[in-house]
């Protein structure tokens, strides 16, 4: 397993650009970046193909592999229209994944609202990938579905049934650990998801409220901070012989840049020696 970061959790592209801060990323041990699409930013729908090349080979020199990208969408919506748009940004999500030479794709399927039935989002959901999947196919680029705060999937039996159903060897999960800790057990998942759908991880940590409690958003604290069984977590990705990159979604917190970085990258470590 290698270590990674998300774009997202890094500052704005308005306020220091990926590349401007890619050296200090890959000098605190960093392998790898999940890159994001931001408007203004680096990359977004609309970023010429010169741009997006230029992009991913400035970060391998400086010794980054742009693994993935994150893909957040509208899939969970009645309107035919907006569907449809939610497909084609998708695709043009993997084509700009083809070209910088990521290999995954998160998707953020959207958010269940009281607007539109669960059995509805569930079909929607499906039909939505299954257009996705045969591009995804034909580039080799991986589509991982998030486990998500969105009401929607909310156990990893659902995940396995949703995923047979979409029945491609390019679809999977893409497992957030902090995510499932208000109302499951990391490992759990990890045990019935499997290595066979099995595409990508985030790693943050999450507290249970009082009396394990569900808990709110301000549950979400410092990696060793919460209620994650960090050693369950890392033995079942050895079980499951994972080794791509374990990528943080952690906050920086009030630190310098390089002192954060450092941090995070220490706390990755204790983690793959976990796995050992």
């Amino acid at each position: 397993m290698k270590k990674s970061i998300m774009r997202a959790t890094l500052p704005h592209p308005s306020q220091q650009p990926l590349l401007r801060i890619a050296e200090a990323i890959k000098g605190a041990g960093f392998a790898g970046i999940q890159l994001g699409l931001v408007e203004p930013g680096e990359l977004n729908l609309r970023t010429p193909e010169g741009d997006v090349s230029k992009l991913a080979r400035s970060l391998r020199d400086a010794g980054l592999e742009p693994h993935s990208v994150v893909y957040p969408t509208r899939f969970l919506q009645e309107d035919p229209v907006g569907r449809q748009k939610a497909v084609e940004d998708g695709k043009r999500v993997i084509e700009i994944a083809a070209r910088v030479g990521a290999k995954t794709i998160l998707v953020h399927p959207g958010q269940l609202t009281a607007d539109v039935p669960y059995d509805d989002c569930w079909k929607y959901c499906i039909e939505c990938m299954n257009e996705l999947k045969r591009q995804a196919e034909a580039t080799h680029v991986r589509l991982g579905l998030e486990n998500v705060w969105n009401k929607f999937l909310p156990s990893p039996l659902e995940f396995v049934c949703i995923l047979e159903a979409i029945a491609s060897a390019q679809v999977g999960i893409w497992f957030d650990v902090g995510n499932v800790v208000a109302f499951g057990f990391p490992e759990q998942w990890l045990r019935i998801l499997g290595k066979k759908h099995l595409v990508g991880i985030h790693i943050k940590d999450f507290r249970r409220g009082p009396g394990d409690h569900f808990g709110t958003y301000d549950g979400f604290v410092p990696l060793f901070h919460g209620s994650v069984n960090w050693g369950a977590v890392m033995k079942q990705l050895a079980a499951q012989s994972f080794d791509d990159y374990l990528v943080t979604e952690v906050s920086l917190g009030k630190q310098p840049l390089p002192a954060a970085l450092r941090e995070i990258s220490a706390q990755l470590d204790t983690l793959l020696g976990l796995a050992k």
